[in-house]
């Protein structure tokens, strides 16, 4: 599942930004930008848009896909977890499979600071966000479940102390799309993880309804998180078009 790309235009020299292009990039408010959303919620798609439309400027940029199911350590044992090695959704405490997710991104954050200061955009496929609503929708008591958010942003932002982006998007789909979206066949290049299993969050369709609801919960909390309605008058998904107009609204491109 995770995954890093690295693209800067068309006037790079090795590592080396040219002036021309730094100027360029700095122009823009929003540097660090993650896209959220629940499983099969479209992603990937408005993320590699985003890519398409910042390369076609000659706007540096780089792209990170968490978890990186690649890495060692808490990857591994995330994409372990993910296949079902450990048991179903309930059967491992949240509070510790949040502190999978959470090392796997303390891991990548000197990486992450220093294409920051570089002068690039980066853009995120999930980020802090998403251990809250994955790991908090597994708690039914509300006290509980704030408990367990606040803890996550503490140990994230604070203890771990990786780089907050200036804008979180919440990617809020119809839930007919996400049931044709996550069928046993689903594909996707960066799902060698499984190993032939089914990913036992999208496996479940009711734990991504409750983990929908627990984003727009988190996302009525947070001023940096804003939410992008991709369902149409009636109902049915808007094209990929439509939405990406809405994420350049937001992110000020």
């Amino acid at each position: 599942m995770g995954s890093v790309t690295v693209r800067s235009g068309r006037m790079i020299l090795g590592s080396v930004l040219l002036l021309s292009e730094f100027k360029i990039s700095k122009k823009i408010g929003m540097k660090f930008i993650v896209i959220e959303g629940i499983d099969g919620s479209g992603k990937s798609t408005q993320i590699g848009m985003l890519m398409k439309y910042l390369e076609n400027r000659s706007i540096p940029y780089r792209h990170i896909h968490f978890p990186r199911t690649d890495a060692p350590y808490y990857g591994e044992l995330i994409a372990r977890f993910l296949r079902g090695d450990f048991g179903n959704i309930g059967r491992v405490d949240p509070y510790l499979v949040a502190m999978l997710y959470a090392g796997d991104r303390k891991d990548a954050a000197p990486l992450l600071k220093s294409w920051l200061d570089s002068g690039c955009i980066l853009l995120l496929d999930r980020y802090v966000y998403s251990n809250v609503a994955f790991q908090c929708a597994k708690i039914n008591n509300q006290k509980e479940r704030e408990a367990l958010r606040q803890w996550i942003l503490s140990l994230e932002y604070e203890h771990n102390g990786i780089p907050r982006p200036d804008l979180n998007i919440l990617l809020d789909v119809p839930s007919d799309f996400t049931r044709s979206q996550l069928k046993p066949d689903r594909k996707g290049g960066e799902r060698g993880y499984l190993q032939g299993h089914r990913d036992i969050h999208e496996n479940d369709l009711e734990f991504q309804r409750k983990v929908r609801e627990t984003y727009l919960w988190q996302a009525s909390l947070s001023d940096d998180f804003k939410i992008i309605r991709c369902a149409g008058a009636c109902g049915s998904m808007l094209p990929p078009d439509a939405i990406f107009r809405e994420v350049l609204a937001v992110t000020g491109f």
